[in-house]
């Protein structure tokens, strides 16, 4: 039964994410009067189509992802030969005929739509919790037996001041701070620790928690509930907001730099998560369905060709040197860059099965 309900949930937070980013383009290319031919929810074969007063509406067998066809997109999707449709729209209708301003503006609008669905739902989750809880300290509260905090000899009330790994060191405010830290740092690691009113340093090696997918080592925190009225909610979601979003630049700082791949979740990881946070209640997933809108809008403004970033980049440059870049060319790049997506999102696969496994 638990599988069943993780799976709906799992397809409903994903279907309803990726409709909230499209309507986002769907809407605002309207507003600028692009064709759309087709909005689709879901891809593979259509099992439900309904004809408005010019686009088409699809449901369709694949329940994950979905998309608007508009026409004049550079993205080797659209054949005048071949598409009937298209053959009949004019110019001006045409989001490649469009003022460059406008292009971005369609471009960035499903972005903006996750980013304001992650918002509003870390705005409810703060209102319906009513109280806020106050980032734990990284000190010691309880240590787990036979862990490596054990093994280094960290006590109760022991504070870390600092951790060190190689050349990269943290001075942790929180104790997420220490454990995000924790998760692109996880071989032998140097901990000042203040205990009383002495500092000494310990070493000590994180372990891998498979049932959380997270390095720990093997201590626990304490941290402290607040009580907020209702209209506080709007800072506190705001802030976590805020957070959320530095933690996934800071992850895709990491990645640039050649850290964390391990640590890359695909939708089998996604799947994991979903399954083990519907068993903790409703706030608990509706907190990862915020988080999810707002990677999936993060991750889609990186200015890389197959995305809507790097779409922005590529008219971007067209209005600098105002002149089009050759279609062909276009294609060329999108499809490529497509590709190497489609490599990282295996091996991100491939790392949900082996964590599992």
């Amino acid at each position: 039964m638990q599988l069943i309900i993780g799976i709906i949930a799992f397809i409903f937070m994903l279907s309803v994410i990726v409709i909230i980013h499209e309507w986002g383009h769907f809407m605002v290319a309207r507003h600028y009067g692009v064709y759309c031919h087709e909005f689709s929810i879901g891809m593979g074969p259509a099992l439900y189509q309904k004809k408005g007063k010019e686009t088409t509406f699809s449901i369709r067998a694949i329940p994950f992802g979905g998309y608007v066809m508009m026409a004049g997109e550079e993205d080797g999707s659209q054949d005048e030969q071949e598409d009937d449709w298209l053959k009949n729209v004019p110019d001006d209708r045409r989001l490649n005929h469009k003022p460059w301003p406008q292009q971005i503006c369609i471009m960035l609008a499903g972005i903006f739509m996750n980013l304001v669905l992650a918002w509003v739902i870390f705005v409810g989750v703060a209102m319906a919790r009513g109280y806020v809880v106050e980032p734990a300290k990284p000190v010691v509260y309880k240590i787990q037996e036979n862990s490596p905090a054990q093994q280094a000899g960290l006590q109760k009330d022991d504070r870390i001041l600092k951790a060190t790994s190689g050349t990269e060191s943290i001075k942790p405010e929180t104790q997420y701070d220490l454990l995000e830290w924790m998760q692109y740092h996880h071989d032998t690691i140097i901990l000042t620790v203040r205990r009383d009113q002495s500092t000494f340093e310990t070493q000590i090696k994180p372990q891998y928690d498979k049932e959380n997918s997270i390095y720990t080592i093997g201590y626990q925190a304490i941290a402290y509930a607040k009580n907020i009225q209702w209209y506080e909610a709007f800072g506190v979601g705001t802030q976590d907001f805020a957070e959320s979003s530095t933690a996934i630049f800071q992850s895709l700082n990491m990645l640039i730099h050649g850290q964390g791949y391990e640590n890359l979740s695909g939708p089998v990881g996604i799947f994991s998560v979903t399954s083990r946070t519907t068993q903790m209640g409703v706030l608990a997933y509706l907190s990862l369905f915020a988080m999810i809108s707002l990677n999936i809008g993060i991750f889609n403004a990186i200015p890389i060709p197959a995305l809507d970033g790097g779409r922005v980049l590529i008219t971007l440059i067209e209005a600098i040197f105002r002149r089009k870049v050759n279609q062909q060319v276009v294609e060329k790049i999108i499809m490529v860059s497509f590709a190497l997506l489609m490599m990282l999102f295996v091996f991100a696969t491939y790392n949900d099965i082996v964590r599992i496994i």
